[in-house]
């Protein structure tokens, strides 16, 4: 089939998304499918014939259904209109996660939390209810929505959660500013180690069980947070922290420090 052939069963199938869709369970009557995809019975009709002609349907017994082509086809739009779901609300991300080598399609199940109108804390929240079920917390961030900073947080590392995490340093700087003793305190129990690296490319968090990565916007709100329990995320994640690890200083060594 010449490339502009398979051009057209590329656009025919993205335009007719939906109809592929309604056919992936199985055989389905004329006037069924009509209903399903929500269109009069000659659009219908144009549908079907025009599917029919790039091979992606069949008639069998009054009955339309997908040919082999068209499981194929239509899996692989499904999964295209995930990756563009997943994309526009990863969007703020996108730059950052662009320069890492993880499959954004990885986080296509993940659980997505983006602001809303009025309520521009959601991802915050999804945070903390994560913070609450894990004993353990190992990541990067680029503000300070992380350890010592939230009152929640720190209670949380102060009442035995395992924590280790590495800043920029006016992160760094701020933290000893503003919570100077329970951050000693903390370091000095065993139960927080804190590093400090020149560049850092967004928020990754490692819970017990889930795996959060975060995009703030120009305020340094966090805007968007999507995390996961997949275990190829989990690898990425420890990898890419590892990488940051060796490079950076313990919080010990930061010019500031005078523990």
């Amino acid at each position: 089939m010449s490339d502009s052939g398979n051009s057209d069963i590329v656009i025919t199938a993205v335009k007719r998304a939906k109809t592929l869709r309604a056919l992936r369970n199985g055989p389905v009557a004329r006037s069924d499918l009509q209903d399903e995809i929500g269109v009069s019975r000659t659009t219908t009709h144009r549908i079907t014939r025009e599917l029919t002609d790039k091979s992606l349907i069949r008639r069998v017994d009054g009955l339309y259904e997908l040919t082999p082509l068209g499981q194929l086809v239509a899996g692989e739009v499904e999964h295209l209109r995930d990756t563009v779901e997943v994309g526009l609300q990863l969007e703020p991300l996108l730059p950052s996660l662009d320069r890492t080598d993880i499959d954004v399609e990885l986080l296509a199940d993940a659980t997505i939390t983006v602001q809303e109108p009025g309520d521009p804390y959601r991802p915050v929240r999804r945070f903390i209810s994560l913070l609450r079920e894990s004993e353990t917390l190992r990541g990067f961030d680029t503000t300070t929505i992380a350890p010592m900073y939230v009152d929640e947080i720190r209670n949380s590392i102060l009442d035995g959660m395992r924590t280790e995490v590495i800043y920029l340093s006016p992160v760094i700087d701020q933290l000893l500013d503003d919570h100077h003793e329970a951050t000693v305190n903390a370091i000095e129990s065993g139960q927080l180690e804190l590093f400090v690296h020149d560049e850092l490319p967004f928020g990754l968090v490692m819970f017990d069980d889930r795996v959060g990565v975060g995009g703030y916007d120009e305020t340094g709100i966090l805007r968007v947070f999507a995390d996961t329990d997949d275990p190829a995320v989990r690898v990425w994640a420890d990898d890419l922290y590892e990488e940051y690890r060796k490079e950076a200083i313990p919080i010990q060594d930061h010019a500031d420090w005078t523990g």
